[in-house]
């Protein structure tokens, strides 16, 4: 089960980044993030003070690096040698978004880590700046425009005499690391596949409707567009205000995936254009059709919110942040929902179910001081996403429906870890109730899903170099009426029309980077 439990930090300070574009930083939706990040901030705040502090630097305290955690590494790499501090730049605090690997990375490796927090609109300008003025991070997160952008401007190192692609550590995603190379170097060394987009809904309103469920669909393989398209047609009758499908920018894009073509494919020494192929238009010709049919809503919804109401029946959103913050909102609110996610439905008309993608994981800046350091919270990274009794007790601990509760009393501070009690649900202090947390919970179905969404043997991944670009290109596609993405699918826009008006454009954009891969 290769997925990582990240805690609410990450999906609070970084949702409407995430929102927006799956994980490409900058990109978030419209006059929103201010607003998100103060409220989530507060709550952050609030909630901390009812947790333990770690000392990492006290975990950080051992002697040498063991040799056994070193598989995987290349020539450049120091055996023995301990991390130390790694400094960081993201646009949420890295230590505190993941507990489990940094204690992997302290009690392993002996190292630390500090995160220079810098918004998600400034994230690329901020690291191009401490790169040029001699200050550049240790380390930053993969986000989709370092590929071919941030690549191709030397912002980060190549990571071959680092890591060793062939290892066992790293050969199940070989293929993977490939597809993000430039020019046969590997600058990204994800620690794990993810899913990209998925379709979010409530299991209890497509009950009511008595319409099957796209979990049975799925398992039954025959979870495909037209299966999608019927039930938001019965949907719809309910009501204009009914609404089939919405979502966030680059949903047109996965819907186009699933006909197994890339609308840009970056091969490494080429990109393709592949927006007037025939199954991009067939794509965007469904779409645009759907959206004039009143099937489609007008785009972003926050997923914490999408099924407050009853009104929505299927949410394109990232896998996780969608589905989490939803069950998040029904727990809160004791809704009656079950909130569930499928993949993107399968082209009728392809050879094979194809799906869009994505991957987590980390990469070294130019002008880093600390690389060894860097590539030793990479492999801590991909050791949380692969030792098999960190994945055991991780889908253990997702399936469980126990109760947990914050550490201290959340009226008097009355700490219960430390006094032994963590068993009790009332204070012996004061007498108040604990405070209870969310805790993501995923069935054994939803999590075998997730598992195939993941698994090559089951889909054929597509990871679409559109999203490989900066702000400009981005801003082509996606974000408003006059783009060649949403502006078909959430504004009824001809594509034929926008393609036409906007492939010149597009072609002029992309050529400086391919006379780049061919000087090089």
């Amino acid at each position: 089960m290769k997925r990582r439990t990240r805690t609410a930090a990450v999906f609070s300070a970084a949702a409407l980044l995430l929102a927006g574009s799956s994980c490409g930083a900058g990109r978030t939706e419209e006059g929103t993030q201010a607003v998100s990040t103060t409220a989530t901030q507060m709550s952050v705040d609030t909630d901390k003070q009812l947790e333990e502090e770690i000392d990492w630097e006290g975990m950080a305290d051992i002697e040498k690096v063991d040799a056994a955690n070193e598989e995987g590494t290349g020539s450049l790499y120091e055996p023995g040698k301990k991390a130390g501090l790694v400094k960081a730049l993201c646009y949420y605090d890295i230590v505190a978004s993941e507990p489990e690997i940094s204690e992997i990375f302290a009690t392993r490796y002996g190292g630390t880590m500090e995160t220079e927090i810098t918004s998600s609109m400034e994230y690329f300008d901020k690291l191009s700046v401490l790169i040029a003025s001699g200050l550049s991070p240790d380390l930053v997160r993969y986000d989709w425009a370092a590929c071919p952008d941030g690549i191709s401007k030397g912002r980060y190192i190549p990571l071959d005499d680092w890591l060793d692609i062939d290892s066992p550590l790293w050969v199940e995603e070989k293929s993977v690391i490939e597809s993000f190379n430039y020019l046969g170097k590997h600058y990204y060394f994800p620690s794990d596949i993810q899913t990209n987009f998925a379709i979010i809904y409530n299991k209890r309103l497509v009950e009511e409707e008595n319409m099957e469920d796209p979990m049975d669909l799925y398992f039954q393989g025959r979870w495909t567009w037209d299966e999608f398209e019927d039930m938001m047609k019965k949907w719809s009758e309910k009501g204009d205000e009914y609404i089939g499908f919405t979502g966030g920018s680059w949903s047109a894009m996965m819907f186009a995936n699933t006909t197994g073509v890339k609308t840009i494919d970056f091969t490494g020494t080429d990109i393709v254009n592949n927006l007037r192929s025939a199954p991009v238009f067939s794509t965007m010709e469904w779409l645009t059709g759907l959206k004039q049919q009143g099937l489609i809503g007008n785009g972003f919804v926050h997923p914490g919110e999408a099924f407050v109401d009853g009104k929505l029946l299927f949410l394109g959103m990232g896998q996780k942040w969608g589905y989490e913050s939803a069950q998040e909102t029904a727990f809160k609110k004791q809704l009656d929902a079950e909130i569930a996610a499928v993949p993107f439905p399968r082209c009728p008309t392809a050879d094979k179910y194809y799906l869009s993608s994505d991957t987590f994981g980390y990469m070294v800046p130019s002008g880093a001081e600390n690389v060894q350091g860097a590539v030793q919270w990479i492999l801590s990274s991909r050791i949380y996403e692969t030792d098999p009794e960190i994945l055991a007790a991780r889908r253990a601990e997702m399936m469980s429906t126990d109760p947990i509760y914050y550490a201290k009393c959340p009226s008097c501070k009355y700490d219960f870890v430390k006094n032994g009690k963590e068993e009790l649900d009332t204070c012996p202090e004061c007498g108040g109730a604990r405070k209870e947390k969310y805790k993501p919970t995923y069935s054994e179905q939803q999590l075998d899903i997730i598992d195939d969404m993941t698994n090559p043997e089951k889909f054929e991944l597509v990871f679409d170099g559109a999203v490989g670009f900066n702000n400009d290109f981005y801003n082509i596609f996606v974000g408003s009426e006059d783009t060649v993405f949403d502006g078909p699918l959430y504004f009824g826009l001809s594509y034929t029309q926008k393609i036409e008006e906007m492939n010149n454009t597009i072609e002029a954009y992309l050529q400086p980077y391919r006379d780049l891969l061919k000087a090089q």
